[in-house]
């Protein structure tokens, strides 16, 4: 069973704190080697361009390459994102989030699993 605490450092610490920074293999760290994860674009930026249906992916290395991908567009941005209002029951939780930067916040909701003391399902959506 994972605790608050441990989804906490996983989610905002591991992932999300890695990724404002641009150290894209630590932010996939935090993913179980098999992670489904599945996201829909929160902000238009870059060319990025919210779609009707959610990105997924499937494995670690998967999501390393995507975020690469993005590394630098995330750095452009000048944004941080920020875990908000964590709940987590066993080892599975949900969060509101926030892309912080400039011009107003962009909250999102995120459902995840743990399993094997990584996240093992991501989803996000926005809000």
């Amino acid at each position: 069973m994972a605790s608050k605490d441990r989804a906490l450092e996983l989610l905002q610490a591991i992932y999300y704190d890695s990724i404002d920074r641009g150290d894209m293999t630590t932010a996939a760290s935090a993913m179980h080697e098999d992670v489904l994860w599945t996201h829909v674009q929160v902000w238009e930026h870059h060319g990025y361009r919210r779609e009707s249906g959610a990105s997924e992916l499937r494995g670690r290395a998967a999501v390393e390459a995507f975020l690469a991908e993005r590394r630098q567009n995330l750095a452009e941005a000048g944004i941080r994102h920020k875990v908000r209002d964590l709940v987590i029951e066993g080892d599975k939780g949900a969060f509101v989030g926030a892309v912080e930067g400039p011009g107003p916040d962009r909250r999102f909701l995120v459902w995840f699993e743990i399993k094997d003391d990584r996240i093992w399902r991501y989803h996000l959506r926005p809000l």
